[in-house]
């Protein structure tokens, strides 16, 4: 059972907020934080095409206290941000009330966050702790992530969950946001058993629709 939501949230307080706003042609993906001597330290891949004017930006917003790009590739940079005190993106309190995040991506100017909820209480209690920090909450999408309808194209529960983890987790995106081990830890299986059912499931999604496309039409 459980929920998929979408939520944006804003306010110039979260993290990157302000250079978001500088910057809408970039796109910022978070990717992990970690706490390092008593300060959270978040990752971030970030995709522009002037990285020069966005570190500019990143050195005059006021909820970063440093930042630090960590590796460059063909189409992305990865930084290292070490955040101010404000409101989190998404609370522990809320992580530890069951709340899975698929995805933190930049966007319409603030975060917008893909999320599985395990009831609407939790998306409840994230949206009461948006609302005492003053941060704009709004709901995008909202949807049973064990729904049954045709737009399910028949795949078991089991090909569902693992299709739409890889998919919000960024497995799909060029290049890989996330590899096929993460996916393994995730799901608690072995690395062979994520290849057999994303083929599996893939298989199924192809079988329907191209089946569908051949079907003679009234």
């Amino acid at each position: 059972m459980g929920f998929i939501s979408e939520v944006h949230v804003v306010h110039d307080d979260l993290l990157l907020v302000p250079t978001i706003k500088r910057h809408p042609e970039a796109t910022i993906k978070y990717k992990h934080d970690t706490v390092v001597d008593g300060s959270r330290l978040y990752f971030v891949s970030v995709f522009t095409e002037d990285y020069d004017a966005l570190e500019e930006t990143m050195v005059t917003d006021e909820t970063v206290a440093a930042s630090e790009r960590v590796a460059t590739f063909e189409n992305r940079a990865i930084y290292r941000v070490t955040a101010d005190a404000g409101p989190d993106i998404v609370p522990d309190a809320c992580i530890k009330r069951g709340i899975y995040v698929f995805s933190i991506v930049s966007g319409d100017p603030g975060w917008i966050v893909r999320l599985h909820l395990p009831d609407r209480s939790a998306l409840a209690d994230f949206q009461e702790y948006c609302r005492e920090y003053g941060v704009s909450f709004r709901i995008k999408q909202l949807y049973e992530s064990t729904a049954s309808t045709g737009e399910s194209y028949l795949l078991t529960e089991q090909q569902r969950e693992i299709l739409s983890i890889a998919y919000f987790s960024g497995y799909y995106d060029i290049p890989r946001s996330v590899s096929q081990d993460y996916l393994a830890e995730r799901l608690e299986i072995s690395n062979s058993a994520v290849s057999q059912r994303l083929r599996r499931a893939i298989a199924q999604l192809l079988r329907v629709v191209l089946e569908e496309q051949q079907r003679p039409r009234s």
